[in-house]
């Protein structure tokens, strides 16, 4: 039995590229798309947008898990890719914010192998969100700050089965010891 793989961390933190290692590392990982209301970037292809209006519409007809907003845009997780990703005993994955942790604890109970993926530094990370340009008022690092702060002290302790830290420069690494730990999270499981 396949379980859904939530990595949380802070922005910046290289969730997206652990990811696309995963991906690479067995078919058998399913990323999960978000909407989102904003455009895509260039080269992003790992997200849809779509309108305001159609994601209402998605979440009328019961199509979304649930709607985030991040940073003045909002993101939705859909229900259908993860219920059929774990039907076919896939492994669906998606990075996802622990302050809604809950939403999916509800929705896939007894499902989640959950990781948490942190920072090496508050410097290191400041140099990642600097480096993409998307933190131009340092709302980003002020976000990761308060969440490396909470994890720190311990507050999430009980939400995630295994932690890591991203050096930098290790994604291979990183990708490699997290499915090793699902892998072994998998078979520990009834």
């Amino acid at each position: 039995m396949s379980k859904f793989l939530l990595l949380l961390g802070p922005s910046g933190v290289g969730k997206s590229s652990i990811i696309e290692e995963l991906l690479r590392l067995d078919s058998r990982f399913v990323y999960i798309s978000p909407f989102m209301t904003r455009p895509l970037r260039e080269g992003e292809k790992n997200k849809i947008s779509i309108s305001g209006k159609e994601m209402d519409e998605m979440w009328n007809r019961g199509e979304l898990l649930v709607i985030n907003e991040l940073y003045g845009i909002r993101y939705a997780t859909p229900r259908l890719p993860i219920v059929q990703a774990l039907a076919q005993d896939n492994f669906p994955v998606l990075d996802w914010p622990i302050s809604r942790i809950e939403a999916m604890t509800q929705a896939f109970p007894n499902q989640l192998c959950i990781i948490y993926v942190s920072a090496p530094s508050i410097e290191v990370l400041r140099q990642r969100l600097d480096k993409d340009g998307r933190d131009t008022d340092g709302h980003r690092l002020r976000s990761a700050c308060e969440e490396l702060e909470a994890y720190e002290s311990s507050r999430y302790i009980g939400i995630y089965n295994f932690e890591i830290v991203a050096e930098e420069n290790q994604v291979p690494k990183i990708a490699h010891a997290i499915y090793a730990n699902y892998l072994q999270f998998l078979h520990q499981q009834p």
